[in-house]
């Protein structure tokens, strides 16, 4: 939908979040004539009045207020629709999605490209709303993009990556078979496509003819401590400073894109080195009373928290934090793990998720320890670690039932650990 389709027109715009209030901005300065109203829960009738509708990412689209002014012929669309549309054409898009690992492989991504003398903006799902960008020009954005993003849209990004499927956000998708099917609606849409060989679930899709496979012996993938292009060794991954190993998988992406545009490789060694990870993610706050802190509270799945202790698994003692908003997510597989390596490990948890898991770990043989609030699992966790072991916050869980945002979730982490 260009600038000209909204001028004089009623618009509505459901949600004055970032995405709102950077799309009711834009409107102002290219949509003359046009006039907009606020939709709020309490106010939806008055759609019926607008010619077009602007919704944000945070409410569904299949929320049925939405379905039903589709059904009226009533235009819906997005800020990210509109940053699609209305952008200049010299301006690359790559965009990145995937349940985990997408903001660190963006930004990570974004931070290549400058150091290899790319002209870049970051934003989307991270930092600011692709619409702030509609008036810039530079070689290359990289957006970050949610399933709430992905599932109407309507744009075609330049390359397209998704990073991984995991089941989540149930709520907003009604089902997690929509949900997948929201994610993988990015790549029907690129014109060059990068997915996961490690992902079983990308099999489950038509896979487009022109797909680059990452994590693939064939192409960028790891092993044995170095980043390899086939059979020819790049450089270690030591250079590059993110813990875990799945944080040097999703960095394939990241290297086999920068393949695809024929830049240089080995440039990246030193475009790693000078990376710093994003806060919440695998961060190590410091050490206090002989045990080190890690915040990993952008964990929101199983997998997530089994990624988080993997990284962290190095004969030390840890006690996993976990639990959170429940969304009906199956914690069988992350109690397995624990009960697995229940000599070194502990569990404690938070609700509402922490009592089934909780619950699984204890017939498991796990020393569990359920709290009700970060304050107390911190203290009960301080308890249970021995001299140098390692507490780990990694939910495995969203933060809605206590917290606004996980960010939230770990800044209180960071608060009662002392940090």
């Amino acid at each position: 939908m260009f600038w000209t389709d909204l001028a004089n027109k009623k618009i509505g715009i459901w949600g004055m979040g970032r995405e709102g209030i950077a799309a009711r901005n834009a409107l102002i300065k290219h949509a003359p004539g046009a006039s907009i109203t606020e939709i709020t829960e309490d106010n939806t009738e008055l759609i019926d009045e607008c010619d077009i509708l602007i919704k944000s990412p945070g409410v569904s689209l299949y929320r049925p207020e939405i379905q039903a002014t589709l059904q009226k012929g009533i235009p819906v669309t997005s800020g990210t629709n509109l940053f699609f549309a209305n952008k200049n054409p010299r301006t690359q898009v790559i965009a990145i999605t995937g349940t985990k690992g997408k903001s660190t492989t963006s930004a990570l991504m974004a931070h290549t490209l400058k150091h290899l003398g790319k002209s870049v903006l970051l934003g989307g799902n991270i930092g600011k709303p692709l619409i702030d960008f509609v008036d810039e020009a530079p070689d290359f954005v990289v957006a970050e993009l949610s399933s709430y993003q992905c599932a109407d849209l309507v744009g075609t990004p330049d390359i397209g990556v998704l990073m991984n499927l995991y089941p989540e956000h149930l709520q907003w998708h009604q089902s997690h078979e929509t949900y997948y099917r929201d994610k993988w609606h990015l790549i029907t849409l690129s014109h060059q496509t990068f997915l996961n060989q490690q992902d079983a679930l990308t099999r489950t899709f038509p896979i487009p003819d022109a797909a680059v496979w990452f994590n693939d012996p064939m192409g960028i993938h790891v092993a044995d401590g170095y980043f390899y292009d086939g059979q020819q060794p790049l450089f270690e991954t030591k250079a590059l400073p993110l813990i875990g190993h799945h944080n040097a998988e999703n960095t394939c992406a990241v290297l086999s894109v920068i393949k695809y545009l024929s830049l240089d490789l080995m440039a990246c060694q030193s475009a790693f080195s000078s990376f710093k990870a994003l806060p919440h993610r695998l961060e190590i706050l410091g050490k206090r009373n002989n045990m080190t802190y890690v915040d990993d509270s952008i964990s929101t799945t199983p997998e997530t928290a089994i990624a988080a202790l993997k990284a962290l698994n190095t004969g030390v003692p840890i006690t996993l934090i976990a639990g959170g908003f429940d969304r009906g997510q199956n914690y069988e597989e992350l109690a397995c793990f624990l009960a697995e390596h229940k000599d070194t490990m502990r569990l404690v948890t938070l609700p509402d998720t922490g009592i089934k898991l909780a619950h699984l770990a204890q017939k498991k043989g796990v020393q569990t320890s359920p709290t009700s609030d970060m304050a107390t699992a911190v203290n009960v966790a301080e308890h249970l670690t021995p001299p140098g072991g390692i507490i780990l916050l990694s939910p495995a869980a969203p933060s809605y039932n206590l917290y606004k945002n996980f960010e939230a979730r770990g800044d209180d982490f960071k608060k009662f650990s002392g940090f």
